[in-house]
């Protein structure tokens, strides 16, 4: 037996062209015209896909028949006949995104426009097995549901955006130092449990795509989406797509090493960024000045508390009201980040870098001199666009639904794996 090229196994994965794939290719066309152009006529229609407009009236019947699209009355009008006005129902179907991390487990059902319906948060259960990760991740479904009081036969599919390392192709989590969960079989067991598609990924990842679609990288091909917090990470999007990389361990920021002699990681190494610019950095450094005696509000802010009861939040607190030890652990920790992102634009020489997570909230503290390392670390890149995001907290679960509504939207051009089949909006009609 021959074995095949790369070519010939990518051609394998194409379907080939027949009457039934055409149509699939005109509905979608006339779908993704309205969505992205809303309100629109008919007309507007036919010229944006360049379809004839009795093809394009024979789609928008079926779609209005169907409960997709809906008519919205009449554009205004210097003279004639005022054609109607069209917009897609958002919601005729309705798409579970999810976040998961050390702060908990959110989920919220996000109609076809990317809008949260409803939304609930639940705690997280860490350095668990499969079994108990799985069926507390259900119960959260089932509790999303309920209290939502939607049929689940809306449901189109559940994105689910998780911190760690993730294989996205067979929907598994394959490590998480946070969580302390391992080889984690969401796609597989949800999807058996549930009987809908699921898709997972880095919780960055989903981030990234929905800031891309309808937050603050709008129009932005290629970008890299750092967040910082606990751990920090980055969303890497070339040419729209996310670039998972070999294993799907690409954008593992965090485990970059800026200082070989810096402090041990949990991942083994020394001088991980992780260690010199996330919230443990900052924990470990007020520890050090409060151990050396140092003159600081952190050790009244913390009062009776030992140690162990400081968080990074506490050392903000001090640095916002202008004490100078507190500042400059920001300070260090906005230049170490700034040396970690220059590195990044060197390598993916993005169009922006868009920062966000809980790190942060921290402001100018941080971002101030991690602006200026980036200026001084990467000279021909001086002027790069920094975006922040603007979906705010319910960017992680609008992207986690993205991961679904980008399957949704696409075109159904490819074969689908065992187990990956999702309704397409081409076939709503």
């Amino acid at each position: 037996m021959c074995n095949k090229n790369i070519w010939e196994r990518k051609m394998d994965n194409i379907r080939r062209g027949n009457k039934q794939l055409i149509k699939e290719l005109n509905r979608l066309l006339v779908v993704n015209a309205i969505l992205n152009y809303e309100p629109v006529s008919r007309t507007k229609v036919a010229k944006l896909t360049e379809l004839s407009l009795s093809t394009v009236s024979n789609i928008v019947a079926s779609l209005i028949k169907k409960g997709v699209v809906q008519e919205i009355g009449e554009e205004k009008s210097n003279g004639g006949r005022r054609p109607i006005m069209l917009k897609l129902n958002p919601e005729v179907g309705l798409v579970i995104g999810m976040k998961i991390g050390l702060d908990g487990i959110v989920a919220a059902l996000v109609n076809l426009k990317g809008t949260v319906l409803h939304q609930i948060a639940r705690p997280v259960l860490t350095n668990e097995d499969e079994v108990v990760v799985i069926e507390s991740v259900a119960n959260v479904i089932r509790s999303l549901i309920k209290e939502a009081c939607v049929d689940f036969g809306r449901i189109i599919g559940c994105g689910i955006g998780v911190s760690g390392l993730v294989d996205s192709r067979r929907g598994i989590l394959l490590h998480s130092a946070i969580l302390k969960w391992e080889n984690i079989q969401f796609k597989k067991l949800l999807r058996r449990e549930f009987n809908i598609p699921i898709f997972v990924d880095k919780d960055v990842n989903a981030l990234a795509l929905g800031e891309k679609r309808y937050g603050a990288a709008r129009g932005t091909s290629n970008f890299v989406c750092v967040t910082v917090g606990t751990g920090i990470g980055a969303g890497i999007v070339v040419d729209g797509k996310i670039y998972h990389g070999n294993l799907g361990s690409a954008g593992e920021l965090g485990h970059m090493v800026i200082d070989k002699n810096g402090p041990l990681c949990y991942c083994g190494k020394h001088g991980c960024l992780e260690t010199l610019s996330s919230d443990r950095f900052i924990i470990e450094e007020a520890k050090k000045a409060l151990i050396q005696g140092k003159k600081t509000l952190i050790r009244r802010l913390l009062g009776d508390n030992d140690l162990g009861k400081l968080s990074a939040s506490t050392v903000l607190q001090a640095a916002h009201k202008e004490d100078p030890v507190a500042k400059n652990i920001f300070k260090q920790a906005g230049e170490n980040l700034g040396i970690g992102i220059s590195n990044l634009i060197s390598i993916v020489d993005p169009e922006a870098i868009l920062i966000g997570g809980k790190g942060t909230e921290a402001k100018d503290l941080i971002l101030s001199p991690m602006r200026k390392a980036i200026k001084e670390n990467s000279p021909l890149r001086r002027n790069i666009k920094i975006l922040f995001p603007e979906l705010g907290e319910d960017g992680w679960v609008i992207g986690a639904a993205e991961l679904v509504l980008k399957e949704i939207f696409r075109l159904p051009i490819f074969k689908f794996r065992k187990g990956e089949r999702i309704k397409s909006a081409a076939q709503w009609v």
